[in-house]
């Protein structure tokens, strides 16, 4: 059955959302701190309402309450009263939250939904605010992120002796992310979730590789190092969905 959603940050990440959703017969809206992308948006039948996230409650909004609302947003100033402002004055019927693992901190070993917190302060206030909300709420804990135009190794490139090779990476494909998301609108489940690939290889392991797989100046990574390894099996078991994008 066809939703109405609201994307919040139409990013690299949301705006990608916006499109498929649109493609799958919801009904899709997008807020923007810019107006630049609304051609493309309108290219696509979407509508693009630019807003400023610190001022919402001046915004012209009045027909967008009630409607499942994806925060894609990244931390930044004034993050949790932007996060707390979208909930009081939008009253959606539903909330999807792109967090991230950083909320766990440089813990090492496996951590799991479970686990304490202690990382990222922002990102963690922020889920209190929608867990505390009374309303039906996805919190997403993504990996890294990565995609066919998007991996760190690019980042890493060229460089040498990068500090911290021995620990695992914790990655996610945007595609995976998307059909996850899909997944859990016409589903209807809710709850926090970690999001990540289970394949974990050591940083040096994985940077060097993929450096020398895309033709790019090698990187070298030390050896040293541990890190978190964050078990993402929950939304795989509850959506009975094994996880299908490679991030090699």
């Amino acid at each position: 059955m066809p939703k109405e959603i609201l994307i919040a940050g139409a990013g690299w990440l949301g705006g990608a959302l916006a499109l498929t959703l649109k493609a799958e017969g919801h009904v899709v809206s997008v807020l923007s701190r810019s107006s630049e992308k609304r051609s493309y948006f309108m290219a696509h039948h979407i509508p693009l309402i630019k807003v400023d996230y610190a001022h919402l409650e001046h915004a012209s909004l009045d027909d967008e309450s009630n409607k499942i609302l994806f925060i894609g947003i990244p931390p930044g100033p004034d993050y949790c009263a932007i996060i707390n402002s979208l909930i009081v004055t939008l009253a959606p019927s539903q909330i999807i939250f792109s967090s991230a693992t950083s909320v766990y901190g440089t813990t090492h070993g496996e951590v799991s939904e479970n686990s304490g917190l202690g990382g990222n302060k922002s990102l963690e206030e922020a889920e209190l605010l929608i867990t505390n909300s009374g309303i039906p709420f996805n919190i997403l804990r993504f990996g890294g992120l990565i995609g066919e135009d998007r991996n760190p190794a690019l980042y890493f490139s060229g460089k040498l002796n990068i500090p911290n090779g021995g620990a695992p990476v914790n990655l996610i494909h945007r595609t995976e992310i998307i059909e996850i998301i899909c997944a859990l609108i016409d589903g209807g489940q809710t709850g926090i979730f970690n999001v990540v690939h289970p394949f974990h290889p050591t940083r040096k392991a994985y940077y060097e590789k993929q450096c020398l797989v895309r033709g790019l100046l090698p990187c070298e990574f030390n050896s040293d190092g541990i890190g978190k390894l964050v078990n993402g099996s929950k939304i795989s078991d509850i959506l009975n969905r094994p996880y299908r994008y490679d991030i090699e």
